[in-house]
């Protein structure tokens, strides 16, 4: 009980720490968005000191303390159950979303051509990217209902295990290939909210991943090459409620319990560091700093085209030092504990074991970093949503009987707003960083039940993780000019 306690009051003083300096928030609308003018260093000091205290008080904290933490409750949900695991209702699912899926791309070919008012870059920028993202850590994995391919080839398909086996070594190495150049669409493509240049790229995905499922059967492909299956089902391993199938219970505990209870492979562990890799690009090449390297004034953009080559390459860069710092971190972790723990022969683990647990813990870093990033997206392009949900066709319908619906971004001009928005963001990267922080330290206190041991090998996981508190708080605050 006392340990609920600990991780509830961490959480609170984070927010109240960051609320405590957040009384002078300025902010403006750029040509790209809100450049934020506030006192960076304070903020960044604030978030940085809620986390290493988070830390410090984790560290101190008997083993058993720590494993109560992510202790979980049964639930009775009977009522619930002959819903979950109905799988005609999945089949129905998938196939109403396949057919919402081919109606977008009819309107991304054939409607408007303003991706404010065109259904197709609204529901996949704002609806899929943001929002069925962050639903995935909240209630489960949401995408094994609403994928567009498992239903109608549930239906249809005669040979289910596909045409060829899928080799041993593929795992989830396609899928990293696959999301990586997803990103690369994102940053780099010219106009990736263009609603035809959209629809193609969207079919184009769509036809690939039922000619690999036809390939190499449903559950192999599915579960090892579609990226976007591989993200939501580790992002799935945040949320607090969790359905066994094995045991047919409901279970409810801390955010990111089911994460550590599940074992993680090598290519799911570099899978998930190429995410918050690209997650924290995407944030990176939009600031003044940036652009300085490459040699762009920022106040006047040129636009994506003269960025390309810089865009891709920086994305790479990005990859390659997540990815080996990462590596070093662990590294380092392993070093300490052989050489100046007294236990060092009892507790020399294999390095690639360690690598995949402690990877686990960049989900809740990467998940809040994804909310925080697109929050003011959201916001505005959810508005133009509803706007394009009651006239799809852009031919001035009013089908949601909507009166005098107006799109604002008049609270982005407002400082009061602008604060709030801010400290909403920045408490929420504290948060994930805090929830990272006690699930490192579970994991460790799993592999190493000595207490010196335990501290010797967090020391430089607790360095990494502040380290990227710290990147995380300045990518909210700096301004950003593309």
């Amino acid at each position: 009980m006392k340990s609920k306690f600990v991780t509830a009051g961490l959480s609170i003083l984070s927010v109240l720490i960051l609320l405590a300096s957040g009384s002078e928030v300025l902010a403006h609308v750029s040509e790209q968005g809100i450049v934020l003018l506030l006192p960076t260093g304070t903020y960044i000091l604030s978030g940085c000191l809620a986390v290493i205290f988070s830390m410090v008080i984790v560290t101190m904290l008997p083993h058993r303390m720590v494993f109560s933490i992510f202790s979980t409750k049964e639930l009775k949900l009977s009522l619930l159950e002959p819903l979950f695991l109905n799988q005609r209702l999945r089949n129905v699912t998938s196939i109403a979303s396949l057919t919402l899926v081919i109606w977008l791309i009819i309107l991304g070919l054939i409607g408007s051509r303003d991706p404010l008012t065109n259904l197709l870059p609204l529901t996949i920028w704002t609806f899929f990217w943001i929002l069925l993202y962050m639903l995935h850590c909240l209630m489960g994995n949401i995408w094994a209902w609403v994928n567009p391919w498992t239903g109608v080839w549930n239906l249809v398909a005669r040979n289910p295990k596909g045409l060829f086996d899928m080799p041993h070594w593929v795992d989830k190495w396609s899928a990293i290939i696959l999301f990586f150049i997803f990103y690369l669409f994102i940053i780099v493509d010219l106009a990736p909210d263009d609603p035809a240049r959209l629809a193609i790229v969207v079919f184009s995905y769509l036809s690939f991943n039922f000619l690999g499922i036809a390939l190499f059967g449903r559950q192999s492909w599915m579960n090892n090459v579609e990226c976007f299956t591989v993200l939501f089902t580790l992002l799935s391993r945040l949320a607090p409620l969790h359905h066994d199938t094995r045991s047919n219970t409901w279970r409810i505990g801390l955010f990111g319990w089911r994460s550590l209870t599940e074992k993680t492979s090598l290519s799911e562990a570099v899978f998930l560091l190429t995410v918050l890799a690209c997650g924290s690009f995407d944030g990176l090449n939009e600031t003044f700093w940036w652009l300085a390297q490459i040699g762009i004034n920022p106040l006047a953009f040129p636009g994506r085209s003269a960025v390309v080559i810089q865009s891709t390459t920086g994305m790479f860069i990005a990859l390659f030092l997540v990815c080996t710092i990462f590596a070093i971190t662990v590294c380092l972790s392993t070093v300490l504990v052989r050489y100046f723990t007294n236990n060092s022969k009892e507790h020399d683990k294999k390095y690639v074991l360690l690598f995949n647990m402690m990877a686990l813990t960049v989900l809740p870093i990467t998940a809040v970093y994804h909310g925080s990033h697109y929050y003011i997206s959201f916001l505005v392009n959810s508005q133009y949503l509803v706007a394009a949900l009651s006239d799809p066709f852009s031919a001035g319908a009013n089908y949601l009987r909507l009166v005098d619906y107006q799109v604002t971004t008049g609270y982005l001009g407002d400082i009061a707003s602008v604060r709030k928005i801010w400290l909403t963001q920045a408490g929420l990267v504290v948060f994930g960083h805090i929830l990272a922080v006690l699930m490192a330290h579970y994991l460790i206190a799993r592999q190493f039940p000595s207490r010196k041991d335990a501290i010797a090998f967090h020391v430089p996981i607790a360095i990494f993780m502040a380290a990227y508190t710290w990147f995380g708080l300045w990518l909210l605050a700096a301004p950003k000019g593309a």
